[in-house]
């Protein structure tokens, strides 16, 4: 990767020059100053100046938004599977009632001599 591909950013005060084959400028300076945002919480909630021990602070904290979003996406998945599959028993359940009655409710009518 050439420096034509990276793009600098300030994260806690340091300059950084980050490249990414798969971003755009725009997203990192995105991702920076959320990186950035998230030290400077730590720092401020940990008294810590030390930018090592503020990124593991930090670090840690977007950890943990990372898997409780995981988590919440899950619940919300298998929600979705649980109403689908409701939803798609109460349709087999109406088709097989419309199954054994005819189109206009009648008793459905078979051969002569059943």
């Amino acid at each position: 990767m050439s420096n034509d591909n990276k793009t600098l950013v300030t994260i806690f005060g340091h300059p950084y020059r980050i490249g990414s084959d798969c971003a755009d400028a725009e997203y990192i300076q995105e991702a920076a100053a959320y990186l950035d945002t998230k030290m400077r919480e730590a720092a401020a909630a940990t008294g810590q100046r030390a930018p090592l021990e503020v990124a593991i602070q930090a670090a840690m904290g977007i950890a943990d938004e990372v898997l409780s979003s995981r988590q919440r996406r899950e619940a919300l998945l298998d929600a979705a599977d649980q109403r689908i599959d409701t939803f798609a028993r109460r349709l087999e359940s109406r088709a097989d009632l419309s199954a054994d009655t005819g189109a206009d409710g009648s008793a459905p009518v078979g051969p002569p001599g059943d």
